[in-house]
């Protein structure tokens, strides 16, 4: 063994280890990140209050906050785009360069401002924010095109930075104008006009709701009137014709105006816009009164304001909410009260309380809120001439509140009241004094009597409760038998075969919660008006539960005009006629009436 060797080499492992340990993990990984480079603007957009530009020699604008808006100020007065100058200042702030070129560089290079067009910048702009003023100067693109030279008033050095910085910046002071046709930024205005020959109109907006004043005090349609202010206000300007515009007018066909759209707090005018002639099929004159100036808008804003006010009117016969309602009270065939019960349910007083149809009562209050007409008349002095002195229906609509003194009281939100008909149309009278004619489809939806809105359970049991189904069709009768475990057989009486002893139990499984589509009528003696014969279809469902039997049965008859069959039943002890489940009544047809044979010894009798 060398003792020499092996010395020398444990002494450059020691070495080895002591660099690593010391030395080597306090250096820098290659995969770590590259810090960012420094920022060449140190602004907070939100802190900037004026921005100046100048290209070359020559001003092209200036531009000012006020309560967080941008207007211009030189060479015109102006409000601004704001998104446009935002956009430029967060651009401003986040500038990085790709490379420097220091003054010893400049210097060595023989090379002088005037070579990158810092000399007289391309463009010059001028920040003030937080008590500063900060002058950036850019110079021409580079031979790529994609980047700019650029200083700031305070380095000697050139960077070199995206050219999209310099792109942003304006050539005109147009560029940065506002767009927009009508600016109510800042304005409390509760009212606008439309002044026109023949097609003037106002609405107010107060307690969250537009009020036509002008030409017939009415409601006014919230979504159409919105959609009208959007088209005012989010259509461009196409193009700034002429400044501080006051005489010469008759070549604008503003002497006098065509139109005057006018927004107001109060009594005063607050804005006002004019329009004039068309230059062309597509575009009309403009003149903003507020900076006295003409632009061109499409025409189709000037054909958005002339709009007919019969066009704006709310066609809605009531106003409410329908979640609001705590209480209905509706004077037709007969006096009833319906009244919500907890969240969703609701009693019906018949003439004593019993449950209603909860979906029924939400359908009637849908349809009351929903419900629109065609103005008949607006100033009626003798209602009587269309059945409205006494009308024929009445719902009075009514919430509950209760006072801190806990007095309960029933505030009535609303009221619709039915008068009399023609041509199928239906004359009626909300809280206003206008007359409406509604279509008759609409209030023949609307309850009359208290049985319209019970319950639409038509009965309930289940299929182990089952012991017959007698089927009838065509005057030919079928008796089914079922077993304990869901399996169905003809009885003695009844030749043939049961194709599918399953759909039977899922149709019979679908009967047992039969639920009318909607009461039609009720008592015997209305069968003939619906169609119901001796011979029609009918099932007879024979039932125990527990040691007691009971005995259903439905009939069907004609079909009414939306296609659902009428159906009738004993509920109660009294006959109820009803619209039948539609697919419930394929099934029937399939799965049961067609197990029916005109076999002369199927002659049960029902």
């Amino acid at each position: 063994m060398r003792w020499n060797t092996t010395w020398m080499l444990l002494l450059a492992a020691v070495v080895l280890f002591t660099f690593i340990y010391f030395f080597e993990r306090t250096l820098p990984s290659s995969d770590a990140p590259a810090a960012p480079p420094p920022r060449l603007v140190s602004i907070q957009p939100q802190e900037v209050t004026a921005v100046q530009l100048r290209r070359t020699n020559h001003f092209v604008l200036r531009v000012e906050r006020t309560n967080e808006t941008w207007n211009l100020t030189a060479p015109i007065s102006y409000p601004a785009a704001d998104v446009a100058i935002e956009q430029l200042l967060s651009a401003l702030a986040g500038m990085t360069s790709y490379t420097y070129i220091s003054p010893e560089e400049l210097k060595a290079g023989h090379k002088s401002i005037a070579e990158f067009g810092l000399d007289v910048p391309v463009a010059t702009l001028t920040l003030q924010y937080a008590g500063h003023r900060t002058e950036l100067l850019f110079g021409n693109p580079t031979a790529s095109g994609d980047l700019a030279y650029f200083q700031t008033r305070n380095t000697a050095g050139v960077y070199v930075v995206p050219v999209d910085i310099l792109k942003r910046l304006p050539q005109s002071a147009n560029e940065w104008r506002d767009l927009g046709l009508v600016n109510l930024t800042g304005l409390n205005v509760d009212r606008f006009e439309v002044r026109s020959q023949g097609r003037a109109f106002a609405i107010q907006l107060a307690n969250g709701q537009f009020i036509l004043t002008k030409p017939t005090p009415a409601r006014a349609d919230k979504d159409r009137v919105m959609a009208l202010l959007r088209k005012v206000q989010m259509e461009p300007v196409k193009a700034f014709v002429a400044e501080d515009v006051r005489t010469e007018l008759d070549q604008f066909g503003l002497q006098p105006p065509e139109t005057e759209l006018v927004f107001g707090k109060g009594t005063n005018d607050l804005v006002v816009v004019q329009f004039g002639k068309s230059p062309s099929n597509d575009v009309v004159y403009a003149r903003r009164m507020l900076n006295n100036n003409v632009v061109l808008v499409s025409r189709s804003v000037l054909e958005a304001v002339q709009v007919p006010a019969t066009e704006l009117r709310d066609r809605h016969l009531l106003t409410f909410d329908p979640a609001t309602v705590d209480s209905m009270e509706i004077f037709g065939e007969e006096h009833f009260n319906l009244r919500r019960q907890g969240a969703s349910t609701w009693l019906v007083n018949e003439p004593q309380p019993t449950l209603a149809d909860s979906d029924l009562v939400r359908e009637c209050l849908n349809l009351l809120s929903t419900v629109e007409g065609d103005v008949e008349k607006d100033v009626v002095t003798d209602f009587g001439m269309y059945g409205l002195a006494q009308p024929i229906r009445q719902y009075v609509l009514k919430s509950t509140t209760t006072n801190s003194a806990q007095i309960t009281t029933n505030l009535v939100l609303s009221q619709l009241d039915v008068g009399g008909r023609r041509d199928g149309k239906v004359f009626a009278r909300g809280s206003e004094s206008t007359v409406y004619s509604v279509e008759s489809r609409f209030i023949d939806r609307l309850p009359a009597a208290a049985w319209q809105v019970r319950d639409r359970r038509v009965w309930s049991f289940s299929t182990n409760q089952v012991t017959r189904l007698t089927i009838g069709h065509k005057g030919n009768v079928r008796q089914l038998l079922r077993g304990p475990g869901g399996q169905w057989k003809l009885d003695s009486s009844s030749q043939g075969l049961i194709n599918n002893t399953h759909a039977v139990e899922e149709t019979v499984y679908r009967l047992g919660e039969l639920r009318a589509t909607v009461w039609v009528d009720r008592g015997e003696g209305k069968r003939q008006l619906y169609g119901f014969r001796e011979n029609g279809d009918k099932l007879v469902i024979e039932l125990k539960i527990g040691d007691k039997s009971q005995v259903l049965s439905v009939e069907f008859g004609d079909f009414a005009n939306d296609g659902y069959p009428y159906a009738l039943a004993v509920i109660d002890g009294q006959s109820w006629i009803f619209e039948f489940p539609l697919q419930l009544y394929l099934q029937l047809g399939q799965r049961l009436f067609n197990q029916v044979t005109t076999s002369a010894s199927a002659n049960a009798s029902l």
